[in-house]
Order: C-alpha cells, then structure tokens, then sequence
C-alpha cells in the first residue's frame, strides 16, 4: 500500500480494526463444540463450494456445528468519515464511508478479460485456504466477493472483506487499476 496515501491507509486501517475487534469479541464468546469461525462452503464431495461465472469460493461469518446453520455477525459500531478521493496515474480513487463487512465497489471502465483475471487472482489469494486446526481461530481472509455486476459504465460488486488485513483493501485497489479503469469508488 506504499503507492496509496497515508489518509486511505489510515482509514482503511480504522475501519478494518473497528469491525474486527468486535468480530472477534463477539467469536470469543463461542465454543469450539458448537460453532467454526470463518468456515469455507463446500459441496456435496467436499471441495470449495463455488458460484457465478467467475466460480468464487465463499466463507460465512460462523456455523453452528449442532444445525449446520450458517450466520453472520452484524457489527454495532462502524467508523464515520468525510469522503475523500485522491488520483493514481490516470484514475480518480473515491472513498466514502463503508463496512468492512460490505464494502461496495464501482468502477467507471471496461470489464474484459485481463479485467477478470485480475479480479481473480485478487481474490483467490485474499481468500485463502482452509487449513485451520482450530475451529475458532480468525483467518485474516475475505469472505465473499460477487461476481461484478456489469453496465454500459463499468462494473460493481459488494466485498465483505471479512478479517482480512488492512493491506488487502489496497491490493484490490491496485489489482482494479491493472485496467487503468477512469474512476473507482468505495462506499456509499
């Protein structure tokens, strides 16, 4: 993140520490006999349950081990800011208040295939794997991104960032300006 500016950073620092923080106070309170933090889906034969053309693993939040039940965690504290934006190279970067947990991103550029693998590679890298040992442990990883929804203008799509590290917001941000798209913006 050393090509973004200390104000991002610092914000997407803030805003990723706050729900995290709470994330795993509220995981402090579970049983390991009862619940899995940060489960990967899989199908019927065990592997990444995938979806979308792109075929994306996803995470919940937490499974409760006795239903199978899948849930998320609702954060009750967000972090407020003034929206703020700031160019690299050629794109105009917007930032606006957003949740960790369900940032929205819009880009104003083309979505090809170089655009697409781009996106992946993002991705699958922030997603990590499921080699956890400890059904309770927080994995530093994303836990959903949709497959883009694409306009005559571009491209959005919702990313709940999970607990992933700070630097993974700035990664996707680099990893989106491999197209040098016009405009991105994240947040409201």
């Amino acid at each position: 993140m050393d090509s973004l500016p200390p104000q991002f950073i610092e914000i997407v620092e803030t805003v990723r520490d706050v729900y995290v923080r709470q994330f795993s106070e509220f995981v402090g309170g579970l049983s390991e006999d009862t619940h899995i933090v940060e489960p990967v889906l899989l199908d019927a034969e065990g592997a990444f349950a995938v979806e979308g053309p792109l075929n994306l693993p996803y995470r919940a939040d937490f499974a409760i081990l006795e239903t199978g039940e899948l849930a998320m965690f609702t954060a009750e504290k967000s972090v407020g800011f003034e929206a703020f934006s700031f160019p690299v190279g050629a794109t105009q970067i917007v930032i606006s208040p957003f949740h960790w947990d369900s940032a929205l991103v819009r880009v104003t550029g083309k979505w090809d295939e170089h655009s697409s693998r781009l996106f992946e590679e993002w991705y699958r890298s922030a997603f990590g794997d499921d080699d956890a040992t400890d059904n309770l442990a927080i994995r530093n990883v994303v836990h959903f991104v949709s497959d883009p929804e694409i306009s005559q203008s571009g491209y959005t799509f919702p990313a709940d960032l999970g607990t992933s590290p700070a630097s993974t917001l700035g990664e996707l941000l680099l990893a989106l300006l491999g197209n040098t798209p016009e405009r991105i913006e994240i947040g409201t």
